[in-house]
């Protein structure tokens, strides 16, 4: 009988324990449960504000970018022209260019506006309707006008909220003759979300804006919020319209409602004041809570250790069974990432995913890759602004966790080819020597798209060399470096003589075609150091560094004869070029020098064409 009860009050003490621990561990595993249910909740909308920052910032640099290269169209000029001959003037049309934009790249929906010195729309891509002034409607327009520089904004109007990229135009006198603007609307980067993260998104326009918006782009409205993009899911529409006005309104990053997780992200001006709320919606279903069911598993195997005392080597080997199958889960899903990952001691690699081993396709093992390369750092390519072993003196792997909200890049050479990537580092504190995992993200497509852009900014599209904006940095860079350190520079100046004569006789096409041979013929005859521009119509500049007037006019001489004596095969008839040659004083800017080399090129027209003038300047200064 004691016996018996001795074994029932432990069986009774036994079971008041394990309740107890039970009943902490349950505890202990909502309580988890929910700080993980929200990091990830928290994590989803960080993820989505990032995302949302990129593509607003990544549509500003891209507008900015067609807008800096259509300041620089001869088109748009003669259309501002105030001297020139309205009626023979061509309207401007960019309708092929934003139908091939809105085709080949991400950027639909963008409207191009041209301005004169008076505020006054000449041009606007999305409507016949011009001639109305913007002085009293707009400030940025007042702003540029008055000090003209590039501008960008993110501004409400009277259609929709967008964000504006305005660029100013100048004659080759650098004289003011209007404003290229480029709008940009939001409707492209929620659809360009839905197909990264595939969530909707409702944008919202400040109620405060109501009046304003008297061309309602989208015409939808809830509680006097104007939608401002187009295509929403009416569902979402009905979500905001029962949250109400002042929920709307709240400042909450992140919230669940009706089993959707709605995130809240703020559309502020560049003055820092709220003007609109991007909303997104997804079922709380999509959000990947892999840490809650990993959570799961853990509390079901404490439970299993505790309730079955009796069964310990059974419990042991099933949760050995188990953790051996979450172990080859992770490594399943390290190797489905399509960004290299690796684990590094700071010596040496010392862990891999799949995708390593595909880039490094050399190589099928750790040990045959750090037979080679002690490092990873030394497959990347020596370049300026890129990581390399050491940068700034720093070893790569602190230089970046340093520098955590700097955007890092490396190059790599792959079977010849230049391999883009983003680099993200992050230590792990959780062993006695600290490790550090890498994520390389292939950003390869997005950099050769920016050099892309970068290019045909710089560019004369028709001969294919530099143009007037490269002429302007080029002289002021080389002005500034020949003051400094005491050395010489030479600045020509040509043009084609009578070459209106050849367009009215053979043809604009013809005409093209000489400016093609001219630049490809004066092209092969200079330096690598030169600088050759067209900064007009048939207006060219060569900078020359470290050159004297005597050098730089035997050159011009040269190229004179050169394009003088070229076989009638080349081209239709005769041609001839006329050259202003001028050196740098010690008092000259870019402006001066600039305008002693079209004198002297006015000189050489003045006398007969086909000839070579030196500046007045330019011999006395070579005189004392």
């Amino acid at each position: 009988m004691t016996i018996f009860k001795t074994t029932k009050t432990l069986a009774v003490g036994t079971g008041l324990v394990v309740f107890l621990l039970v009943l902490s561990i349950y505890w202990l595993y909502n309580n988890t449960k929910t700080k993980l249910y929200n990091e990830v909740i928290s994590s989803h909308q960080q993820t989505l504000a990032h995302e949302i920052n990129r593509l607003i910032e990544d549509r500003r640099e891209s507008a900015m970018a067609i807008a800096l290269a259509l300041s620089e169209s001869q088109q748009i000029r003669d259309f501002l022209c105030k001297t020139c001959d309205a009626d023979k003037q061509p309207p401007l049309d960019f309708k092929v260019l934003l139908e091939q934009l809105a085709l080949h790249t991400n950027y639909s929906q963008l409207w191009i506006q041209v301005l004169d010195t008076k505020g006054v729309s000449r041009y606007r891509s999305w409507t016949s309707k011009t001639g109305d002034s913007l002085i009293e409607a707009r400030r940025d327009v007042r702003d540029i006008l008055h000090v003209p520089q590039v501008i960008q904004a993110i501004s409400v109007g009277k259609f929709n909220l967008t964000l504006k990229s305005m660029v100013p135009l100048r004659n080759e006198k650098q004289s003011l003759l209007g404003i290229v603007e480029i709008v940009s609307h939001v409707t492209p980067l929620a659809n360009q979300l839905k197909r990264i993260h595939g969530v909707d998104s409702v944008i919202l326009v400040e109620k405060r804006f109501r009046e304003q918006l008297t061309k309602a782009q989208t015409g939808m409205f809830v509680h006097d919020y104007h939608v401002a993009n187009s295509g929403t899911n009416p569902k979402y529409l009905t979500f905001l319209e029962r949250l109400g006005a002042q929920e709307i309104a709240k400042i909450l990053p992140e919230r669940v409602y009706e089993n959707h997780v709605i995130t809240q992200h703020l559309i502020k001006d560049d003055t820092g004041l709220i003007i609109g709320y991007w909303f997104t919606f997804e079922p709380i279903g999509m959000l990947g809570f892999s840490e809650i069911e990993h959570l799961n598993k853990q509390y079901l195997y404490a439970s299993i250790v505790l309730l079955v005392l009796m069964l310990l080597l059974i419990s042991l080997y099933l949760f050995k069974q188990r953790s051996d199958k979450g172990l080859s889960y992770y490594r399943h899903v390290l190797n489905s990432a399509s960004e290299i990952i690796f684990v590094s001691d700071y010596s040496r690699i010392i862990e891999a995913n799949q995708q390593f081993f595909e880039f490094y396709s050399e190589f099928s093992t750790l040990k045959n890759f750090l037979q080679k390369h002690r490092c990873v750092c030394d497959t990347f390519e020596v370049e300026k602004g890129y990581l390399q072993r050491e940068v700034d003196g720093e070893f790569w792997l602190d230089y970046v966790i340093r520098r955590p909200d700097k955007h890092h890049k490396a190059v790599i050479l792959k079977e010849g080819e230049r391999q883009f990537f983003e680099v993200k580092v992050a230590q792990i504190d959780i062993y006695e020597k600290p490790l550090y995992s890498v994520i390389m993200h292939n950003i390869t497509n997005q950099e050769l798209y920016k050099q892309q852009l970068e290019f045909l900014s710089e560019t004369d599209t028709l001969t294919g060399i530099s143009n007037r904006l490269v002429f302007n940095r080029t002289l002021v860079q080389e002005i500034q470096r020949a003051h400094r350190y005491h050395s010489e520079l030479a600045l020509l100046m040509f043009d084609i003589d009578h070459f209106k004569n050849i367009n009215d006789t053979y043809g604009h096409e013809v005409g093209d075609q000489v400016l093609v041979t001219l630049c490809e013929v004066i092209g092969e005859l200079l330096r690598e150091t030169d600088v050759f521009c067209r900064i007009g119509g048939e207006e060219f500049t060569v900078v020359m560094p470290e050159t004297n007037l005597e050098q730089a006019t035997q050159t011009a001489e040269r190229l004179r004869k050169a394009i003088e004596t070229l076989p009638s095969q080349t081209l239709p008839t005769s041609l001839t070029v006329s050259f202003g040659v001028v050196s740098m004083t010690r008092w000259d800017n870019d402006k001066t020098i600039l305008k002693r080399a079209d004198d002297a090129l006015y000189q050489a027209k003045k006398n007969g064409r086909n000839r070579v003038e030196v500046a007045e300047d330019s011999v006395a200064t070579t005189n004392e």
